[in-house]
């Protein structure tokens, strides 16, 4: 009796030059029609490549090009959604090798999630993925000649180079196969190479390592926590910032970019690595050495995953009913955009009611915060005034984000 049916996935990438690939976003999948004439030219390379014994499994290939970070994910559901449909294929009989190509059909691609994202800048190395199918005992072998010889002679033929070329519409300077432990170690490279050899450690960890506890301390104050394929993160305040290195308005502001800059791009990059991460207010004992300390209060703390921004609360005094007006001031970087909202409600007689920084978790949240805060004054009866000095207002020392009041200036 033959065991349950598991698939080993592999990829043949496509590497398109840097100023060709940033331009726009990678092409649409191919239709069905086009799909089949795409598989029937990987399978030779791969009958060539591995031998005639791969044509005892079944191959099943969905006929788009996706950025890596699509292909490697916690779990790599990819894989597992791709002998779903395998196995959905055989309709409850026994298996035989097939060659499945999945291509649109009417503009819909099959399988729920697996068309690619066509992300605007993927690349420049873009990846067509597939599997072989079979039970275990089938596989195995094949699982291992994959790994031995697709590195070294994966070359893609000219056939496929011509077919990728005709169909996609693309110019790569070089094809070739490669396992999902290649495509990691090939990641890794890149990774390290560009400076984030701490963000690989973090996707890695939850790749292939679910269970550990990764802790990423770095010099700009950054601190990323990953298990369970999460990562957690401590949110660091401006005023925060300031507090910890006692310095003034400018050294703080030029520290916190850096801050706010590693932030952004590890939490987007992880995101897209299918990777959610949760933010945490910074509650004493997130920053502990001791790596299962610092996850016990992270975990504890951390803010809902739908919290669209993080407020600091510096005074506040209620009721809000006596509010004249209620003032935003956007604390913005020429590189970054708005970094935080400083809020500021006053009563009539010009008496404090509220003081707040109101820092934005993802993009949405910039215009959501102008909204919710325009909304609370018009429930209040008050006037809302958004200001927009150009820059993060700031003095003292150690430095703390202040509401701009210059209503003469150019706000």
């Amino acid at each position: 009796m033959s065991s349950a049916l598991s698939a080993t996935p592999a990829v043949l990438t496509v590497e398109i030059e840097p100023e060709k690939a940033i331009q726009g976003r990678p092409p649409e999948p191919l239709s069905r029609e086009n799909a089949e004439i795409l598989a029937g030219a990987v399978a030779d390379d791969l009958r060539r490549i591995v031998g005639e014994d791969v044509a005892s499994a079944g191959l099943i290939l969905p006929a788009g090009l996706y950025d890596l970070t699509e292909l490697l994910r916690p779990g790599l559901p990819m894989v597992e959604a791709l002998l779903d449909l395998y196995r959905g294929s055989l309709r409850g009989g026994p298996f035989e090798p097939q060659l499945l190509a999945l291509g649109t059909a009417g503009g819909r691609f099959p399988g729920a999630g697996l068309a690619p994202e066509r992300r605007p800048g993927a690349g420049p190395l873009l990846a067509l993925p597939l599997a072989l199918v079979a039970p275990g005992e089938t596989l195995d072998p094949l699982r291992r000649s994959l790994e031995q010889v697709l590195l070294e002679k994966g070359r893609a033929s000219l056939a496929t180079d011509r077919t990728i070329r005709q169909l996609f519409g693309v110019e790569p300077v070089h094809l070739s196969y490669a396992t999902f432990h290649d495509l990691s170690a090939l990641m890794k490279v890149q990774l390290e190479h560009a400076g984030f050899g701490e963000l690989w450690q973090l996707v890695e960890g939850a790749l292939y390592r679910p269970d550990a506890i990764e802790k990423i301390d770095m010099t700009t104050g950054n601190t990323f926590l990953g298990w369970g394929g999460m990562v957690y993160t401590p949110i660091r305040t401006f005023n925060d910032h300031a507090t910890r290195a006692n310095t003034q308005s400018e050294a703080t502001g030029n520290a916190y970019v850096e801050w706010a800059k590693i932030q952004r791009q590890y939490t987007l990059a992880l995101a897209h690595h299918g990777i959610e991460v949760r933010h945490c207010p910074p509650h004493s004992g997130i920053d502990a050495a001791d790596a299962e300390v610092a996850m016990s209060v992270a975990q504890a703390t951390a803010l809902p995953a739908d919290t669209p921004w993080y407020a600091e609360e510096i005074a506040a005094e209620e009721p809000l009913e006596g509010a004249s007006i209620v003032t935003l001031t956007e604390q913005f970087d020429t590189t970054l955009g708005p970094v935080a909202y400083t809020v500021l409600i006053q009563a009539r007689d010009g008496r404090l009611l509220r003081l707040e920084h109101d820092y934005p978790l993802a993009p949405p949240a910039i215009d959501a915060i102008q909204d919710h805060w325009r909304r609370r004054a018009s429930q209040l009866g008050a006037n809302f005034q958004l200001e927009r000095p150009g820059r993060m207002v700031a003095g003292g020392q150690p430095a703390q984000l202040r509401p701009w009041l210059d209503y003469a200036g150019e706000a």
